[in-house]
């Protein structure tokens, strides 16, 4: 069956796979009524998305020496583990990737072979157990955090005819993504009045927020009280770096809440000070200085923080 089916298939089955989806494997003519009588089935078991791959995120970097290494598992699904080694050979599969773009995302690029070390490996699951894990090297140089770049791995054989490989899961998408420069682990020096009246600093304040990437230029955050499940939107001028403050190569940024948009009002100047700007210091840590009234129908919510990277 193409890889598009295989595809739709696994998209469709995300909500069963860890129960018995696959074992249940229409793939190859499987249908499995009772566990105990399911076949040994060869898969990849980590739980993709619902378009159907998973995610690995790299640091940003201009350096083409730096690389990193990420995981991937090799699971054999059936009622008991085998009393023998099993050798599982797994491929790169650059026709998934090209015919997952032409038919279901194409926004997506194919991971460049300049960018990983990876064509195939035989990796062995031990007499007795179920997993194992292969290891692949990315090189991230280049590489835009407004891109979306996909490689994929393909199951093609095992050591056992009788081991079947899946054709639900037989092969691994995966989202290969950078961070921008901004990423990370944030200090959270917060002042946030709640209802414009109540000082509510005391909840908002915390040494591990996560700044995430959402591309190369903006950020998301948890809003100034985590409680509330909002989320901030930071998106950073770039391209008009100046002095503020005293702050050289400092960056104007605007922010909002994520889907309140109309309900927010920024203060670039408050209390005879700059703000809403970010800077670098000289250790290469970022420090953003936000300021912002967030509207509900509990009032006006203003929050004047300071973000210092971790």
């Amino acid at each position: 069956m193409k890889t598009l089916n295989k595809i739709l298939i696994a998209m469709t089955a995300v909500a069963l796979m860890v129960t018995t989806s696959c074992l249940d494997d229409s793939m190859v003519d499987i249908e499995v009524e009772n566990f105990a009588g399911s076949p040994y089935i060869a898969d990849f078991n980590e739980l993709p998305n619902s378009a159907g791959y998973i995610k690995r995120s790299f640091q940003g970097t201009t350096d083409p020496s730096v690389t990193y290494s990420a995981n991937f598992r090799v699971n054999l699904s059936s009622p008991w583990q085998l009393d023998e080694d099993l050798q599982v050979t797994v491929r790169l599969d650059e026709q998934a990737v090209q015919e997952y773009i032409a038919n279901v995302d194409p926004e997506f690029q194919v991971l460049s072979a300049s960018k990983h070390n990876f064509s195939e490996t035989t990796v062995t699951i031990p007499a007795g157990e179920r997993e194992v894990e292969f290891s692949v090297d990315f090189s991230p140089a280049g590489l835009s955090a407004d891109d979306k770049y996909m490689i994929a791995f393909s199951i093609v054989s095992t050591s056992n005819p009788d081991v079947l490989i899946s054709g639900n899961y037989g092969t691994q998408y995966v989202q290969i993504g950078v961070t921008n420069i901004f990423h990370g682990s944030y200090t959270l020096d917060a002042y946030w009045l709640y209802g414009g009246a109540t000082d509510y600093s005391f909840l908002c304040s915390t040494d591990d927020l996560a700044f995430g990437t959402v591309s190369s230029r903006t950020i998301i955050t948890s809003y100034t009280y985590p409680g509330w499940g909002y989320n901030y939107l930071i998106t950073v001028d770039m391209d008009n770096p100046q002095t503020i403050e005293g702050h050289e190569g400092a960056m104007k940024f605007t922010v909002t809440v994520e889907g309140r948009e109309d309900a927010c009002e920024q203060h670039d100047d408050y209390n005879g000070e700059v703000w809403n700007y970010c800077y670098q210091d000289e250790n290469g840590k970022y420090h953003f200085k936000l300021c912002q009234t967030y509207t509900s129908g509990s009032g006006p919510h203003f929050s004047a923080n300071w973000y210092h990277q971790n």
